[in-house]
């Protein structure tokens, strides 16, 4: 074989073939394109369930503080939100509890703080009484057969009638001399068998008698003032 003869057959083998399927390049590279997106689909699952597992664990409870648990976001400058019972203020409470320490529960009975104690009298129990002008205690009296309530004292400089009365007494209401009425708080309960009680009146009005009713609405006591 000459040199000429040995080039032709060369180039017969390296040269591209002259003719092309189209049909078949066509589906080739429909096939290529739909792997590259079931890749691309398989790679956005796949961040999605990551950022979803991430967002689940920035929440978690909180421990326990005063029996209370809270969810707050998981990073350091985060702190538990909890609202505390705000404590009572009033001159003289802390002392005065101490000392004649509650026969039951102290009641909120705005704008006292209440609760009955043991006297050192026999028969006598003390109410005492924590508010705007300071904190004390006065003696008094099993309440009698008939009598579901009593006025204990009134409030120097505020408007406000205090005492206590039976647990039958599920209301109290202050009338004044031209028939407004004005609705007190009770606490039922507060100490065995005792509820007590408040009346807080506008500036002004002439309260002539203080209503204590009954479950049913029903007056069971009226006290003149």
């Amino acid at each position: 074989m000459d040199v000429k003869q040995m080039f032709d057959s060369l180039a017969t083998h390296e040269q591209p073939p002259t003719a092309v399927d189209v049909n078949q390049a066509m589906a080739a590279g429909r096939a290529v394109r739909r792997r590259h997106r079931a890749a691309v689909a398989g790679t956005t699952a796949a961040v999605a369930v990551a950022a979803a597992v991430l967002a689940v664990g920035t929440v978690h409870p909180w421990p326990r503080q005063n029996g209370v648990a809270v969810a707050v976001p998981a990073t350091p400058s985060a702190t538990p939100s909890i609202t505390a019972t705000p404590r009572p203020t009033y001159k003289g409470f802390a002392e005065l509890k101490k000392r004649y320490p509650p026969k039951g529960k102290v009641a909120s009975v705005p704008p006292l703080l209440m609760w009955v104690s043991d006297a050192p009298r026999k028969n006598e129990l003390f109410l005492c009484e924590s508010g705007p002008n300071g904190s004390s205690c006065s003696g008094f009296p099993p309440l009698a057969a008939k009598e579901f309530a009593r006025r204990q004292g009134k409030l120097r400089g505020v408007h406000v009638w205090f005492g206590v009365a039976k647990d039958d007494v599920h209301g109290v209401t202050a009338v004044t001399r031209d028939g407004r009425k004005v609705p007190g708080t009770l606490t039922r309960g507060a100490s065995p068998g005792l509820g007590l009680w408040a009346v807080e009146y506008p500036p002004g009005a002439d309260v002539r008698s203080l209503v204590f009713t009954g479950a049913k609405g029903g007056t069971l006591q009226r006290i003149a003032l």
